[in-house]
C-alpha cells in the first residue's frame, strides 16, 4: 500500500501539484514583466526595492509606490509561510523548473556544488552594502519610455560596470540552471537567501514528525533537493506523499 502511494500520487497530491503550477504560472504572468524590468532596465544596483524613486515610468513596479498594501501582501506571506513565496509566487521558480527539464544537465548535486551554498549570502551581503552603505546608487542612464527591448539595449549600452556585473551574475546564474538543478534558486538568489532567515520563524510549514527514519525519499522528489523544514524548503508540497512512514505534515510550526 505504501509503495503504491509513493509510486502513484493520490488525487489530492496531484491536485496540490497542479494548483502549485497554476499559481506559479499566474504569478509569472502578473509579476513576470516586473521581473524583466528589474533585470534589464532597473537603474539601481538592487532592483525591486526603490520603485518609489525610479524614473522608468513604464515599469509595472510603479504601482508599488501607489499601493503600499502591495508590499503588505508579500510580507504577510513571508511572515506566515516563510519561503512559500519562492515555491508558489516567484517567476524565477517557474523559469528554473523549466530549465530543470533539460535532459543533459548534471545530476542534482554535482561534485563540489554544496561548497557554493554560501554564494547567495555573498550576493545578499553585496546587495545590502550597495543599498545601505553606498545609498542604492543608479548605475545606468535610465531610458524613461520606449519599447522594452530597444530600451533594454540602450540601458545596457549606457550602463556602468556595476550594472553589467549585476546582469552577468543574474543571467549566468539562470543559464547554469541548464546544467545544475535549480542553480539560481539554490546558490545565487539573494532574495531567497533573505527569506531563508524568515523560513526559520514562519509558523506554517511542511515538517517531519518523529516517525521520520531519514530515508531521504522526500529529498529525491524535491526539485530543491531538500527535506521539509530544512534549508531551501519552499513549502511547495511536492514531497507531501513521498514518505513511506507517512511522517510529512503541514501546519503550525513543528520539527522532527
Amino acid at each position: 500500500m505504501l509503495h503504491e502511494i509513493v509510486a502513484r500520487p493520490s488525487l489530492r497530491l496531484r491536485a496540490l501539484q497542479w494548483c502549485n503550477r497554476a499559481v506559479l504560472f499566474a504569478s509569472t504572468l502578473f509579476l513576470g514583466e516586473w521581473a524583466l524590468f528589474g533585470v534589464f532596465r532597473c537603474p539601481f544596483v538592487v532592483p525591486f526595492v526603490s520603485c518609489q524613486n525610479c524614473p522608468v515610468i513604464t515599469c509595472p513596479g510603479q504601482a508599488a509606490r501607489m499601493f503600499w498594501g502591495f508590499w503588505g501582501v508579500w510580507l504577510a506571506v513571508v511572515a506566515l509561510f516563510g519561503k512559500a513565496f519562492c515555491g508558489w509566487l516567484c517567476p524565477g521558480q517557474l523559469v528554473n523548473r523549466v530549465l530543470a527539464l533539460n535532459p543533459f544537465r548534471f545530476g542534482p548535486n554535482p561534485v563540489g556544488a554544496a561548497n557554493f551554498r554560501w554564494a547567495r549570502y555573498l550576493v545578499l551581503a553585496t546587495g545590502l552594502t550597495a543599498w545601505f552603505v553606498l545609498g542604492q546608487p543608479r548605475v545606468d542612464v535610465p531610458i524613461r519610455v520606449g519599447e522594452f527591448w530597444p530600451s533594454a539595449w540602450l540601458t545596457w549600452k549606457h550602463a556602468f560596470p556595476m550594472w553589467d556585473l549585476r546582469l552577468l551574475i543574474t543571467l549566468g546564474g539562470l543559464a547554469l540552471g541548464l546544467v545544475v538543478l535549480m542553480c539560481w534558486c539554490r546558490f545565487v538568489c539573494p532574495f531567497g537567501a533573505a527569506l531563508e532567515v524568515a523560513r526559520k520563524f514562519a509558523p506554517l510549514r511542511f515538517y517531519r514528525t518523529e516517525q521520520c527514519n531519514d530515508c531521504d525519499k522526500c529529498r529525491r522528489v524535491c526539485v530543491m533537493r531538500t527535506r521539509p523544514g530544512e534549508e531551501n524548503c519552499t513549502n511547495c508540497g511536492d514531497c507531501a506523499e513521498s514518505c513511506p512512514t507517512d511522517c510529512i505534515r503541514f501546519g503550525l510550526k513543528g520539527r522532527k
